[in-house]
């Protein structure tokens, strides 16, 4: 019989192994809250004990508590390539009957890209998003897909298309529309949005008109939801589509602000119910602007938005040189109940998230080489509800 050798590096591994499935569960489960999500997601292939240990509902349920206190966030992939913030509710820590409840699901992976995301609904494409066809919204907590038949347009040029997606809830009746925008670089005053409804699961033609115009830039064409609304930033100013009034009207960017820059690595959110923007200038200052109300005289009858530069810190001070000379970092969100948290974000370095009243940063570390989405998630998720279109 042939004689079987071991290298020593493999010796001493087998040997590490052995004494880590010796430890009790309080004393692994300790070491496995200090990974990352994409490291625990690894050790449950390690074997059967490891698997079982980490599935059950009291270890998600520490494992988010335990990021959530250190950077109020939870890091989740849609893809094997993709992260998407979640955000447990406030009283997580305190509320036993929060902590029960499902969060997330397990397998949270969706097989389409991401291109809008609202009320626990995603809207998702099979292709590119912009091509305006091969749409479909998907239920994470369902796992069912509602396919979005093509608009019927007679016109087979090449377009590019900018997208929005609304979900609602009423009388227990979730609906849902898609918004989809044949995009133009001079600027318009009138232009018709292509609009969705899942009550009828139909198309509409709507014409704008937008008083000051619109120019849609070629970096950006998703949209942010928020109250109602639909958020796309243009070229020169914010597109903003009230899908109640089915009206329209422009944001100017704040006037300060390089919109180059905040198209391409700036960051539209809300945060705390308000609509804010940041971005990182050219001389790695972080800006941030909050979008508040003004009366235009006395009276207090009239009044006009404004954005209100709320931050301003030199990433410079706080941050590795290694990030500050990456032309591509970012911001890549905010926190929904925290105004003074951001988070920034750069393919090559990773996650850094930033208490900009304390000017305290932090590395989140294993979330290099991964983009992040422009949609967040505000945990738990809405449970699943009827639908207009079944």
């Amino acid at each position: 019989m042939a004689n079987i050798s071991f290298s020593s590096s493999f010796l001493k591994r087998f040997s590490l192994l052995n004494d880590i499935n010796n430890l009790p569960d309080d004393v692994l489960e300790k070491i496995f809250f200090q990974l990352s999500y994409k490291s625990t997601v690894k050790c449950k292939c390690v074997c059967k004990r490891w698997f079982q240990l980490l599935s059950i509902p009291y270890f998600s349920t520490q494992f988010v508590s335990r990021q959530h206190s250190l950077s109020k966030a939870i890091f989740t992939f849609i893809s094997p390539h993709q992260l998407m913030l979640a955000f447990p509710p406030l009283d997580f820590e305190s509320n036993t009957q929060t902590q029960k409840a499902p969060l997330f699901p397990n397998h949270m992976p969706i097989k389409g890209n991401v291109c809008g995301y609202s009320n626990g609904l995603f809207l998702c494409c099979t292709g590119r998003y912009t091509s305006g066809q091969g749409y479909f919204v998907y239920d994470p907590l369902t796992k069912e897909c509602t396919h979005i038949a093509p608009f019927p347009d007679t016109n087979k040029e090449a377009h590019m298309f900018a997208v929005g997606f609304i979900s609602e809830t009423t009388n227990s009746t979730r609906h849902f529309l898609v918004v989809i925008v044949n995009s133009f670089i001079r600027r318009l005053s009138h232009f018709r949005i292509k609009v969705f409804l899942s009550e009828s699961s139909k198309w509409f033609i709507i014409y704008m008109s937008c008083l000051n115009g619109f120019a849609f830039a070629p970096q950006w064409m998703l949209s942010l939801a928020h109250k109602g609304n639909l958020y796309f930033m243009g070229a020169t100013s914010i597109l903003v589509i009230n899908c109640i009034s089915v009206g329209c009207h422009t944001i100017d960017y704040p006037e300060d602000a390089n919109v180059m820059n905040i198209v391409s690595f700036g960051y539209l959110g809300c945060s705390g119910g308000t609509l804010k923007i940041a971005y990182i200038s050219d001389d790695n200052h972080l800006r941030m602007w909050e979008l508040i109300s003004q009366a235009e005289d006395t009276t207090q009858n009239n009044f006009y938005q404004t954005w209100q530069l709320v931050h301003m810190t030199n990433l410079s001070m706080h941050l590795p040189t290694k990030f500050c000379v990456n032309y591509f970092k970012r911001v890549g969100g905010f926190h929904p109940y925290d105004g003074d948290i951001v988070y920034l974000h750069s393919f090559i370095d990773g996650i850094f998230v930033a208490n900009l009243r304390t000017n305290k940063f932090e590395y989140i570390p294993g979330y290099d080489k991964f983009d992040i989405s422009p949609f967040q998630l505000e945990l738990p998720l809405p449970p699943p509800l009827s639908s207009t279109n079944n």
